[in-house]
């Protein structure tokens, strides 16, 4: 695998190169309000990832919108997307726009016949829609990301990369209205070596910023974007980032060693945790949790699979490529190292790359320009003119934050304490707390969430070790998205190390009606669905609108460290395909189910012997 050599001169050049003073934003639209008691936290649902036109490969694809019709959108308005009118039912709290930061914006001048490009091939190479072409023109762009080839000279001025940039912040200002919609500035670093997905969303607090991104073609490995980011923060500006996609990482985003070939060391998992305190689970290209291979005993394990490397490099190794594996994993080398480099939370994001943040199935414009969008429904049906796999997505996904209001500060700071769960694209609200001594009528009282954080601790938090006689009792509470289906069940996903090997089991803690547990399986039955394919309607007269318990680990052991995350499923709803099917009165697709149960994932919750 060809990979970028890393000196301490080489990232001491690029980092007084990308940040010489950091930049100021101008005064924010709105003044912020001052948070309510720390005690009294709300769920805000926000999006982390998501492309405008100012990305390569977005905008190589003909999408139109940039980030400010991205921030329109997210607060309700409606926008145009490729000729469509478009706009979301239920608006979002929180956006971060992380258009790709190699070549950021600079395709869209490179385009303009009349720009400073005119006289290049650069327009005539864009005036080409032709769907084969675009993708070889995209991999094109893309060889220094893939393998460390010579980036392309003119696109990489001082000049273009100090204006777009300020861009980008600029329209992250203007649309930052506290108590109705935080904005983030942000970018995507996008190393792909040999294929595999490394990247990450770095996420800015504001509202000091540097001069102009760190880009994989700066570096391809992790540790020099987290050294980038620990010299950021010298310089007072509060940075975190987010990798993505580990199911495509081909093995690599959750490996025994890091980015050099070396076995994980203290320093590095003390980089990585200081760094990149969550993860994505779930978004338009796969979910990452886990992997029916991986998880033989876990029934719903083959949500919304994906495993083609980028650039259509064929499947990538399972092993070290999915969350619930890594948090094992994890254990494991912390035994050796005295730190465990992957406890992590969990979140959802879109990756669309449309600029609009349409995670709603019902309500869904497609997300990757001409190349997959609902405008165009046929294209379902037929094969991909580029030969690789069409992707064709969920309308997933979103994070959730439990934060005492919705400002820049008190959601960064939930980020950063992983008081976070993801979606696969609703709005499913759900809270988990652990703890010693909660009373199984917790969470049947008003204020059991206030009474839960006084005695235990939320998602993402660690568990000190209680007394020896006790097993860690899990308090846990979802109510569904009042735009979607009722609730399914409610499960606990434990993950432990016994004996330096690690195990899993997910226990079914609560249902809705009056389904048994099979005897001889101990598996819940399914609870069936009410949708209709001919006319792409259900029914909610099956599930629950809310659900909680109290549920205590049966077969606990003070002596193991172990982790704890709620999985909460829905009942079956029409997937967008079938939504378009019937309304453009085609076949339903063949490639994808026609149904999708949507769900929610907490981050976990680490007990520590």
């Amino acid at each position: 695998m060809n990979r970028i050599r890393s000196t301490t001169l080489l990232v001491a050049l690029l980092l007084a190169a990308c940040n010489k003073k950091p930049a100021e934003a101008p005064p924010a639209s709105t003044t912020a309000q001052p948070p309510a008691a720390a005690t009294d936290k709300q769920a805000y649902f926000g999006d982390l990832h998501l492309h405008t036109a100012m990305s390569f490969d977005a905008f190589t694809m003909r999408t139109n919108t940039l980030p400010e019709d991205s921030y329109r959108f997210a607060r309700g308005d409606e926008v145009d997307y490729l000729g469509q009118k478009v706009k979301r039912k239920a608006p979002l709290d929180f956006l971060a726009v992380t258009d790709h930061s190699e070549y950021l914006g600079v395709l869209r001048i490179a385009a303009d016949p009349n720009g400073p490009f005119k006289d290049t091939p650069w327009p005539k190479a864009f005036s080409d829609i032709a769907p084969g072409n675009r993708m070889k023109l995209i991999y094109q762009i893309a060889a220094p990301m893939f393998a460390g080839a010579a980036p392309i000279a003119e696109f990489r001025s001082d000049e273009l990369q100090h204006s777009n940039w300020q861009h980008q912040i600029d329209a992250a200002e203007k649309y930052y209205e506290p108590g109705r919609l935080t904005t983030f500035v942000a970018y995507e670093w996008s190393s792909i070596p040999n294929g595999a997905n490394l990247h990450r969303n770095v996420i800015f607090l504001g509202p000091k910023y540097p001069q102009t991104p760190f880009s994989s073609i700066d570096s391809q490995h992790p540790e020099d974007l987290w050294t980038y980011m620990d010299h950021q923060r010298e310089q007072g500006v509060e940075v975190l980032d987010l990798p993505h996609n580990s199911n495509v990482s081909d093995g690599l985003m959750f490996d025994w060693r890091d980015s050099f070939g070396k076995p994980i060391s203290r320093e590095n998992a003390e980089q990585r945790r200081r760094n990149e305190p969550l993860v994505e689970i779930s978004q338009n290209k796969g979910t990452s949790e886990t992997h029916p291979l991986l998880s033989p005993n876990d029934e719903f394990a083959d949500f919304e699979m994906y495993e083609i490397l980028l650039g259509g490099k064929g499947k990538g190794r399972l092993d070290g490529s999915y969350v619930r594996q890594a948090l094992g994993r994890g254990f494991a080398i912390e035994q050796r190292i005295g730190l465990n480099p992957f406890q992590l939370g969990f979140a959802g994001a879109s990756d669309f790359h449309s600029g609009v943040s349409a995670t709603e199935e019902f309500n869904f414009p497609g997300a990757l320009g001409l190349s997959d969008s609902a405008a165009n429904a046929q294209q379902l049906f037929e094969p991909n003119p580029a030969g690789e796999p069409r992707v064709v997505g969920s309308a997933s996904g979103l994070t959730g934050v439990w934060a005492e209001g919705n400002t820049r500060e008190a959601i960064f700071a939930a980020l950063k304490r992983k008081e976070v769960f993801a979606t696969s694209g609703g709005r499913i609200r759900v809270r988990l707390y652990a703890g010693w001594d909660f009373d199984d009528k917790l969470t049947a009282q008003a204020d059991w969430a206030l009474r839960a954080a006084a005695a235990g601790v939320p998602m993402g938090g660690e568990l000190a070790p209680g007394a020896k006689a006790k097993a860690p009792r899990i308090a846990v509470q979802a109510l569904k998205d009042p735009d979607s289906g009722n609730l399914d069940r409610i499960q606990i996903v434990k993950v432990w190390l016994e004996r330096g090997a690690s195990h899993e089991q997910v226990f079914d803690v609560a249902w809705a009606g009056d389904r048994r547990p099979d005897t001889k399986t101990g598996k819940l039955p399914s609870i069936g669905s009410t949708v209709d394919l001919a006319t792409a309607q259900y029914s909610n007269s099956i599930g629950a609108t809310e659900l909680a318990t109290v549920w205590t680990d049966p077969e606990f052991d003070a002596a193991v460290p172990a982790a704890y995350y709620a999985r909460v499923l829905e009942i079956p709803t029409p997937r967008w395909t079938t939504y378009v099917s019937v309304k453009n009165k085609l076949p339903l697709s063949d490639r994808v189910p026609a149904t999708i149960q949507e769900r929610a994932w907490t981050s976990p919750v680490y007990y520590k012997p």
